[in-house]
């Protein structure tokens, strides 16, 4: 019997008060709302709230056109002796483009000048002929009414006077042609030099010092600004667009938008395509003609969630984003996305209306972290 109590006084007893005090019998209870765990604080977040739209934007291929497009060439056949302009250069109205040479052309003056001259001499001697035959035509007039000289005498006589006015005539006719040659061929000379008809940029130069210019050909091509972009719009938006418009506009090869105003509508549709073609003018720089375009319209439709490309926390094949919880803590939720409108993405499931959500620093952002200021 004694045995017994040493056994359990000095083994079972300590064993028992040991594992009772790791059962924290001997500590006092603390109530769950006593135990509050550390959250980490993380500052730098710029947080936004999640956009919600009742009307989206749908894009359209276009076209970039300028407001004005010359090919500019000449009348003249020659060397090119000077070219001013580069390709993307702008230039102002009158300003010289290229220059031919134009001694060719000075020869041919210089020709239509003599031509002018000896024209002048031809009617001069026509003129004394026809004078001399006009005098012998009225004496034999009076001499045939005195019945000295026969019918037929007068007649050989009329017949030369008027063939003498017929010649005068044709030297007369001669002197205005050779003239009129003369300020055809004058005026080529002006042509020896190309200038810029408007102010705009050179798009093309097809032309170097030393080629040959042809009449007809073009040597240059020139675009005026300001640009625009045509686009077919379906015939649903007929009505709904307008003159004065403001649309956006996205060029991807400059990787820029742009604000665009609606300057002219096709007033009929296409019947083939059920289109009807519009032309916004583009405000800003830096646009080409040619340049592919995606025009944004607006389009009614249910509620749709917007949030900003930057807020998109992407992992391996996870998609989601981080949101601020009501006790301002920070939860990463998963998301499916739909289409992409300008800088922002469609969230089709994942978020809700007046949520919250870590737009900029999401590589600062913890799961469970508190947002500090």
């Amino acid at each position: 019997m004694r045995a017994v109590i040493k056994y359990v006084v000095f083994l079972i007893l300590p064993i028992t008060v040991v594992i009772l005090w790791l059962a924290g019998v001997f500590h006092p209870r603390l109530s769950a709302k006593e135990i509050e765990l550390e959250r980490k604080e993380v500052k730098g977040l710029e947080i936004g709230e999640v956009e919600v739209i009742e009307r989206t934007k749908v894009s359209f291929a276009g076209t970039l056109i300028p407001s004005d497009r010359a090919e500019i060439s000449t009348r003249l056949m020659g060397f090119v002796s000077y070219v001013g302009v580069r390709e993307g250069e702008f230039v102002k109205r009158g300003e010289l483009l290229l220059r031919i040479d134009p001694r060719d052309t000075k020869a041919q003056v210089e020709a239509a000048r003599q031509g002018v001259v000896q024209a002048q001499k031809s009617y001069a001697a026509a003129l004394a002929n026809f004078e001399a035959a006009k005098k012998t035509y009225e004496r034999y007039k009076r001499l045939l009414a005195e019945k000295a000289v026969t019918q037929h005498e007068f007649d050989m006589v009329e017949a030369k006077f008027k063939a003498a006015r017929a010649q005068l005539e044709m030297a007369k006719s001669a002197i205005e042609s050779a003239r009129q040659r003369l300020k055809a061929v004058s005026s080529n000379v002006s042509y020896a030099e190309v200038r810029a008809p408007f102010d705009g940029y050179v798009v093309r130069k097809e032309v170097d010092v030393g080629d040959i210019a042809r009449p007809g050909y073009p040597l240059l091509v020139m675009e005026k600004p300001p640009y625009r972009v045509q686009v077919s719009l379906p015939e649903k938006f007929l009505g709904r667009v307008k003159v004065g418009d403001r649309l956006e506009t996205y060029v991807p090869s400059l990787g820029k938008s742009f604000s665009a105003r609606v300057v002219e509508i096709e007033p009929s549709i296409d019947p083939s395509s059920r289109t009807f073609r519009i032309k916004a003018e583009v405000i800003g720089k830096g646009v080409r003609g040619g340049l592919f375009a995606r025009v944004f319209v607006d389009e009614p439709t249910k509620k749709t969630i917007l949030i900003p490309r930057s807020a998109i926390y992407k992992r391996w094949d996870f998609t989601g984003v981080w949101v601020v919880k009501p006790d301002n803590t920070l939860e990463l939720r998963f998301v499916r996305l739909g289409r992409r409108i300008g800088d922002k993405v469609e969230v089709l499931s994942g978020l809700s209306e007046g949520e919250r959500i870590v737009v900029r620093g999401l590589e600062k952002a913890c799961e469970g972290c508190k947002v500090g200021g």
